[in-house]
């Protein structure tokens, strides 16, 4: 089983790293806004992250893809 964690974690940063790759200070929303991975959810308020939420739980502000 923790070789099963380990890739679907690696999978997860992978996505997110890519996510911060392609962002830029355009892109981003002004106020509150959040992305939603599938597993986790990023908020946040402009372009800065403030919040990791697990899945099922409420995010806040703009959804952006």
């Amino acid at each position: 089983m923790g070789e099963r964690v380990n890739k679907h974690l690696a999978d997860v940063l992978a996505r997110l790293l890519a996510h911060f790759d392609n962002c830029s200070s355009d892109s981003a929303p002004d106020g509150d806004c959040y992305r939603d991975f599938g597993t986790f959810k990023i908020c946040g308020s402009g372009q800065f992250p403030t919040t990791a939420l697990t899945r099922g739980m409420k995010a806040f502000g703009k959804r952006i893809d």
